[in-house]
């Protein structure tokens, strides 16, 4: 007698159909995949068919969304299926109002040691995208109550779904913001959606977190104002730089000093390396590794070294710049 095929094997015949989703055939077995009762096989075949151009199998995802809403602790353990099928619909544009908003509410508490754990806090922050993505006039008051969401990864998946509302959830954003959370990634994801909205008036907002007194934002806060490249950048994190005297905050603005790829910005770090002290130096050439592709920039950081410690920080240019 055959031996029936394992859910590894069963897995492996599914991803084995990437590498030809134009054939026919292929389609007609990502549909078989798509209305399996296993949801491992849905996942792995809706992932396939998230990367499908003008595809149609808009039907099929949707009746997997919903088949896995029944009994969904025992059809889809962790909201494998449920997670890959939205993100399948939002990669065709689907406006499925009705199933977004199933899921944006959808709350799947499954057993674990000790008690529950609620699983669809993803589900419920995609399908918060969705309802933005196909412009539900109340998307931005779904948005808010996940914002208030007991689980950290629906609060992040708001703050960034936010991102796309417009300069209507600046106001929400901010108050998130002043008003804290626990997860230090539901502030900083606030904070990158108000530079990707409106980065010229969210500038001091954010440049306000560049502060060693916000140990866990003021990384992300420097990081999302060097990648605007608004004009000032550079300026504002050296003048950062400069009014303080802790070291790990100071080391922590050189890269996003970097990012700005500002000539100054440079000179700045090659005078931290002529300097000479080891640990601001080796964090300057480390910082300017981004600029590795520059022969002449590595010229110039060899040829800035002396002192003590210049045989080890030649080592460390030889490292980073190989």
């Amino acid at each position: 007698m055959a031996k029936s095929a394992t859910i590894e094997d069963r897995l492996a015949e599914v991803a084995a159909l990437a590498d030809s989703v134009e054939s026919l055939d292929t389609r007609k077995q990502l549909r078989k995949h798509l209305a399996s009762k296993a949801s491992p096989i849905v996942a792995r075949a809706a992932q396939i068919v998230a990367k499908i151009e003008n595809h149609d199998f808009g039907p099929d995802l949707v009746q997997a969304f919903h088949r896995f809403l029944i009994d969904p602790i025992k059809t889809d353990k962790g909201c494998v299926a449920k997670c890959a099928v939205v993100k399948a619909l939002l990669a065709a544009d689907c406006d499925d109002e009705e199933l977004f908003r199933k899921g944006v509410r959808h709350v799947q508490l499954e057993p674990t040691w000790g008690g529950r754990a609620d699983t669809a806090a993803s589900l419920r922050a995609l399908c918060g995208l969705g309802l933005v993505q196909i412009g539900a006039r109340d998307a931005m008051d779904e948005l808010a109550v996940l914002l208030a969401d007991k689980e950290p990864d629906a609060r992040i998946g708001a703050a960034s779904a936010l991102g796309y509302c417009g300069l209507s959830a600046t106001a929400l954003l901010r108050f998130k913001v002043l008003t804290g959370d626990e997860e230090p990634a539901v502030l900083a994801e606030c904070l990158s959606s108000l530079m990707k909205i409106s980065p010229n008036d969210s500038f001091q907002f954010v440049a306000n977190y560049v502060d060693p007194e916000y140990t866990s934002l003021y990384e992300h806060a420097a990081l999302t104002l060097a990648e605007s490249r608004l004009p000032g950048i550079f300026e504002l994190l050296r003048d950062k730089w400069t009014s303080t005297f802790d070291r790990e905050f100071k080391k922590m603005l050189l890269l996003p000093m970097a990012l700005t790829r500002n000539e100054q910005a440079g000179d700045f770090m090659i005078s931290l390396i002529e300097d000479g002290e080891i640990e601001m130096a080796t964090a300057a050439i480390k910082a300017l590794r981004i600029f590795a592709g520059a022969k002449t920039l590595r010229s110039r950081l060899e040829s800035a070294i002396e002192g003590p410690h210049k045989a080890q920080l030649l080592d460390i240019v030889r490292r980073e710049f190989d």
